[in-house]
């Protein structure tokens, strides 16, 4: 199954690579990494992606120093990363319910029906194809998962060691994935309660382990928190409130429909929910909980983030939440009775998680950046000089314009000289901004696809 799986995974991630244009965001990961040297990298990487460390950038930086800066050559670090991720989901229900009253032969299957159920959803797929940081965060929260619940389970410095480096590295991938480590304290606080209760006595293993790994968790949020909360407030909640809104109460819910589809999402909540009851049932009973505290504890810590500081509830931050709902979903599957029932409800699940991925590519999902800077570069005057909105997407103009014309687009600056021309996205700009710079740029160009092409 797991082979099966991690195929099935390699063909929808690496196929047709280059198909998309870059993104704004891609362009910011582009800039970053092909930087000469590896100082220049570090040091440009705070200002084009600074709710991270430079860990994605410098592994891109060397990626394409072996493989080139094509669209498709940048992206397959990604998807490496993303095909990578579904062992990981393997070795994590391993650990998950290695404790568990199911055999080891029932947890091999449930590992290899996750497995399968995550290489085929869009969820998972899509971030795996862009040239960003999205999927080595899911990977080393996996890892990171997989490691607590180990040390949780036997113990032992090594395994304690390991979080703490595991769970530094993927904060430092993408400070979201803090939320995970928020998420685990919460599980080990309730762990030494209720192990605790009897009173501390030297053989209460369980509570000592969980409280050792409090311990290493915070000693991974020593090494990162100064540099985390400056980046964090300066650049993630200082600049997200113009275009995102705050999330509705029920936005932890309407996750999981939205990311899975209409269509899939129903069946895959019920064969959860079955997982759920039966896993509870038959003694998994911290397996499930841990799963589903797993699953909604950081959505929900996004919206009370949303409303406390500032907007931050999206998708791509809670990336690793699916991983215990498609577990979930295949603990159903595994629990439904017979051979042929069970056979059923996963070609159900994967016909309809495929379905929504065809669904999805029949509709475009870039902005026509290429098109518009070659409309733009016609529209040009000698002297004159474009530039773009918003103001981090002049790197995807960057990319595609020859090396030896980059001086005719401009970073924007109303304080500066005024470009000839803009190009203007369509996406992340806040309520009102689009009219406003049409009516500084009043002569439309060109309209593509995700952005215009204006004049003055």
């Amino acid at each position: 199954m797991l082979i099966v799986a991690l195929a099935a995974g390699g063909a929808f991630r690496f196929a047709n690579l280059g198909a998309l244009e870059m993104s704004p965001d891609e362009g910011a990961s582009w800039a970053a990494a092909s930087a000469p040297s590896t100082a220049e990298v570090i040091a440009r990487q705070p200002s084009l992606n600074p709710g991270e460390l430079p860990i994605h950038d410098l592994m891109l930086h060397g990626w394409i120093a072996l493989f080139g800066s094509s669209m498709a050559a940048m992206r397959s670090l990604s998807a490496a990363l993303g095909v990578l991720s579904i062992l990981l989901v393997y070795l994590v229900v391993f650990e998950l319910f290695e404790k568990s009253a199911l055999s080891r032969d029932d947890v091999k299957m449930i590992a290899g029906l996750s497995a399968l159920v995550i290489a085929v959803n869009l969820v998972t797929i899509k971030y795996s194809r862009e040239a960003r940081m999205y999927p080595l965060m899911l990977a080393a929260i996996l890892a990171q998962v997989a490691m607590l619940l180990r040390a949780l389970r036997v113990g032992g410095i090594a395994n304690y060691a390991a979080v703490v480096v595991l769970t530094a590295f993927a904060i430092a991938s993408n400070f979201a994935a803090v939320l995970i480590p928020d998420t685990e304290c919460l599980w080990l606080a309730y762990l030494i309660i209720r192990e605790g209760r009897a009173g501390w006595r030297k053989g209460n293993a369980n509570a000592r382990r969980a409280l050792n790994i409090l311990v290493a968790l915070a000693a991974a949020g020593a090494i990162l928190l100064p540099k985390v909360f400056s980046l964090m407030h300066a650049a993630s909640f200082g600049s997200i409130g113009g275009w995102r809104k705050a999330p509705a109460f029920y936005e932890p819910f309407a996750l999981f429909n939205k990311a899975t589809g209409s269509f899939a999402f129903p069946i895959l909540a019920a064969l959860a929910i079955w997982g759920v009851l039966r896993g509870w049932q038959r003694g998994a009973r911290d397996s499930i909980a841990f799963a589903l505290l797993w699953m909604w504890a950081p959505p929900v810590m996004m919206v009370v983030a949303s409303y406390a500081i500032a907007p931050v509830f999206v998708e791509r931050y809670a990336l690793s939440c699916f991983v215990p709902f498609f577990i979930l979903v295949a603990l159903g599957i595994f629990e439904l009775p017979g051979h042929l029932v069970r056979a059923g409800a996963l070609a159900l699940a994967v016909a309809f998680s495929i379905g929504h991925i065809v669904s999805y590519d029949r509709k475009p999902h870039d902005a026509q950046y290429r098109e518009a800077i070659a409309a733009a570069d016609s529209a040009l005057k000698p002297g004159e000089v474009m530039t773009a909105i918003p103001s981090y997407s002049i790197q995807v103009l960057r990319y595609y314009l020859p090396g030896d014309q980059l001086n005719r687009a401009v970073r924007y600056d109303p304080s500066a000289s005024p470009a000839a021309v803009l190009i203007l996205g369509d996406q992340n700009l806040a309520p009102g901004d689009a009219q406003s710079y049409k009516k500084q740029y009043p002569q439309t160009v060109a309209r593509l696809r995700g952005v215009t092409v204006l004049r003055r």
